[in-house]
């Protein structure tokens, strides 16, 4: 189980940093919590540019994985602090990233009444409707006499708010499972609904059920992603080891809010010239992960040119260079000599047959003038300016030098 904990304030020194560090050694058995700093966050304004709002984007990532968040408070002046207010603005402001998700609210102050006053009103901010959070009721965490209360090494050495912290802890743990059970079972009922393995949708060029239509995009050898016609982020293939990690949680966010806020620019320039007809596709040949892979953005159109969104494809070509540069095309194609000319005293002859319909790819009609080589060899007439004659693209134009390289779906550089 991962828990995001947030530290409430921007001070250097924070009692309440100290408690959530506690936690995470405390509670290692029960829960992966990872802590996080607000004061990485600029002071929220619905005018700060997009350049600056990198450590906001991050942070909605962390918190769309996390099973659960921890927000751990101080009282200033009976209220929570400004900070740890702008942080909660982020969160809520146009994003619906905190909605539903599990919350639970700690605190340490000095006074003897604890931060009983900034957790009230810590906890109306969560089950506010921009916030929506799921908040366990009655879950309180109330540690005060702070300096008296933790040891020199940050341990929690009073017994009586030790066994709260741990009370609560476990509830709010039971809390979560609760609604990773219910989502589970909403999703095996999905799959276990008859109509998904028996529907089928017919194509001009055959049928597929939907079960096999799932399990092509989980096979084929790149992964894809979808951003509808209204910038939305759709779909994603469900491929083993991808490329580019998804989380569902970001399906249904806007092209700005699945971004990096640097790439947005660039993403919005593609998706643009496509829905306005400056392009059809843009290449961009990157190292990801280690190796060489390629991707390449597509505008999706209907049979009648209208745009419905762009679609990604990425995959790692090492494969196929590794067989280029071991000589698998080092046959010459300008003798003139057929690939399968000794086929019929080739004992892997059988290599040569089309897997679909057993026709030899060799088994020409006699009657045919076209010359075979001329096939492999010939290539389109470019124009001058190196358009391609026969479909009127610009090789050139499909790969936008001057664009950062971007995934268009999440923005992040592969650099």
């Amino acid at each position: 189980m991962k828990i995001l904990a947030l530290v409430g304030t921007n001070a250097k020194f924070s009692y309440n940093r100290i408690l959530l560090k506690y936690m995470k050694k405390h509670f290692r058995q029960m829960a992966d919590i990872e802590i996080y700093e607000i004061n990485q966050l600029p002071p929220f304004s619905v005018d700060t540019p997009l350049s600056e709002q990198t450590e906001v984007w991050k942070l909605k990532q962390k918190i769309k994985t996390a099973d659960g968040i921890i927000f751990s408070t101080p009282e200033y002046d009976h209220g929570i602090p400004a900070a740890l207010k702008s942080a909660v603005e982020w969160l809520s402001y146009k994003t619906n990233v905190l909605s539903h998700k599990p919350a639970m609210v700690v605190g340490v102050s000095y006074g003897r009444q604890a931060s009983a006053r900034s957790q009230v009103q810590m906890r109306q901010i969560l089950i506010s409707p921009d916030c929506d959070t799921n908040l366990l009721p009655g879950n309180e965490v109330l540690i005060g006499n702070a300096s008296h209360s933790f040891s020199k090494d940050g341990r929690l050495i009073n017994p009586e708010m030790r066994d709260s912290l741990e009370e609560s802890f476990t509830h709010f743990v039971e809390y979560i499972q609760i609604f990773e059970k219910v989502n589970e079972e909403g999703l095996e009922m999905s799959v276990k609904q008859p109509t998904i393995s028996e529907a089928y949708i017919n194509f001009p060029t055959g049928r597929l059920t939907l079960k096999e239509v799932q399990q092509i995009f989980s096979t084929i050898p790149f992964e894809i992603d979808l951003i509808d016609s209204t910038d939305h982020f759709a779909w994603y293939s469900d491929k083993p080891n991808r490329e580019h990690v998804r989380n569902v949680a970001s399906l249904g966010e806007t092209v700005q809010e699945c971004h990096p806020p640097m790439a947005v620019p660039t993403v919005m320039k593609i998706i643009n010239s496509f829905r306005n007809g400056e392009k059809d596709v843009v290449t961009r040949p990157l190292w990801m992960n280690g190796h060489r892979s390629l991707i390449q953005y597509y505008a999706l159109r209907d049979i009648n040119g209208h745009y419905l969104g762009t679609i990604e494809f990425t995959g790692s070509v090492e494969y196929i260079l590794n067989l280029f540069e071991n000589g698998a095309w080092s046959t010459d194609g300008n003798t003139g000599a057929s690939k399968h000319e000794d086929a019929g005293n080739d004992e892997n002859a059988e290599d040569s047959v089309d897997a679909s319909t057993g026709a030899s790819e060799s088994s020409d009609d006699s009657n045919d003038s076209t010359d075979n080589t001329s096939a492999v060899t010939a290539t389109p007439v470019e124009e001058a300016d190196g358009s391609d004659a026969t479909t009127g693209a610009s090789d050139a134009g499909s790969v936008d030098a001057n664009d950062e390289e971007a995934d268009a779906t999440t923005g992040a550089s592969e650099n």
